[in-house]
């Protein structure tokens, strides 16, 4: 189901099972870089791939619990998705782990609490990407007589593409909506540029129907957007979008910093002279983040291999190596970034800076909630109803 085959590395005695969703790009490469780095290291370790999709990931994993067939370890959000294994009791306890080799001080606060659950920690903190991005290509923004750090809200957003619409055939915001969860993820960073980082973490942690007013207002703005959308974006997905953004078919583009590693690919297309970036208007010191974790399975009898992966995992060599080649920032205060893109310096340093640090939707709700607001989201696409999906909003966030 959405699964790619297994891919087995030089076999000892048994496998340790590895389930991830790492299946191409530069997640790929950070991946192959990590096991090679890591079988290096520990020769003794023989491992397999269980290779899913991002959208089949989540599903896959649950159901081999279900079938008490689960991988010995794998790859998973953190935060509220994993709870209900943390409660459950299907996670090894690594706490022990992290006290041994130092890791709570090694670690940055925010990704070590969220795969604390009740004083255990179960996983380590893979990566750090920021979901409240605006990229613009230099030239058009310059053409055009806009300068992006000036831009302070959604809704001023709004005036400034409804501005480019008049009489031009550059498209202003690339909105892909093939996938109903990005645009979910731009709702999210209007609903903060606009209304705060408190109002956003208030409607994902339980009240919503308090904040049914911006809630709605943070519609109304991207029904505003998606009326400037180019034609069928319906049907784009997130890799053509950022191939267009490249190719100079629209002025801005919003996403996680993960599109930014296929920018350092394309000759003649540089950081800061081609194409540059700035926070979501309305949410400059606000560092919205995605991270992946990687846990263990309790009672898988492999244990022991599983602690050494982690441990490895852990480690500054493998976490400097795997964040630089998957564009992201690493998890831990002791790694230097001086050999990263200086994209990623700037990153690291808004990071650092940042008075506020909430989670993105998938590590912030029940993963229920988060299915019921990307359905949500589906139908708002086709039907444009603000009303109805304020309501199926304050449904699913409670």
């Amino acid at each position: 189901m959405g699964s790619a085959p297994q891919k087995e590395r030089e076999s000892c005695q048994d496998t340790l099972e590895v389930a991830h969703f790492f299946g191409e790009g530069d997640g790929r490469n950070a991946f192959d870089r990590l096991l090679e780095d890591c079988q290096g290291r520990h020769s003794s370790i023989s491992i397999t791939e269980q290779v899913y999709s991002n959208n089949a990931h989540d599903l896959n994993v649950k159901s081999r619990f279900l079938r008490k067939d689960p991988p010995d370890v794998f790859f998973e959000w953190p935060g509220s998705n994993l709870d209900p294994y943390y409660r459950a009791g299907a996670l090894l306890d690594l706490t022990e782990m992290w006290e041994t080799n130092g890791l709570k001080e090694a670690f940055i606060d925010g990704p070590r609490k969220k795969v604390t659950f009740d004083g255990d920690i179960v996983g380590v903190p893979f990566d750090i990407h920021r979901k409240n991005n605006l990229f613009y290509n230099v030239e058009l923004a310059e053409q055009r007589g806009i300068n992006p750090s000036r831009i302070d809200d959604p809704r001023e957003l709004l005036e400034v593409l409804e501005q480019l619409a008049e009489g031009s055939s550059i498209v202003g915001l690339e909105q892909p909506m093939k996938n109903p969860w990005t645009v979910l993820q731009l709702w999210s960073q209007i609903l903060i540029g606009q209304f705060g980082a408190s109002a956003y973490r208030e409607v994902t942690e339980g009240d919503a129907r308090s904040h049914e007013r911006e809630i709605e207002a943070s519609l109304q703005i991207l029904d505003g957007y998606i009326g400037l959308a180019r034609e069928h974006s319906s049907f784009l997905g997130m890799v053509e979008a950022n191939e267009r953004f490249i190719d100079g078919q629209s002025v801005f583009f919003h996403q996680g910093d993960w599109v930014a590693g296929a920018y350092d690919d394309v000759e003649g297309f540089d950081y800061q002279s081609d194409w540059g970036h700035v926070p979501f208007p309305g949410t400059d010191g606000v560092y919205v983040m995605a991270m992946d974790a990687v846990v263990a399975g309790a009672g898988s009898g492999k244990e022991a291999d599983a602690k050494t992966f982690l441990e490895f995992v852990a480690s500054p060599q493998a976490l400097e190596a795997v964040n630089r080649i998957k564009g992201s920032i690493p998890p831990r205060r002791d790694i230097s970034l001086d050999q990263y893109p200086p994209f990623l310096q700037n990153q690291y340093d808004n990071f650092k800076q940042a008075r506020d640090h909430p989670g993105g939707n998938k590590s912030q709700v029940p993963a229920e909630a988060f299915m019921d607001a990307r359905s949500a989201f589906a139908a708002f696409v086709e039907q444009r109803d603000v009303q109805a999906t304020t309501r199926e909003l304050i449904e699913a966030y409670g």
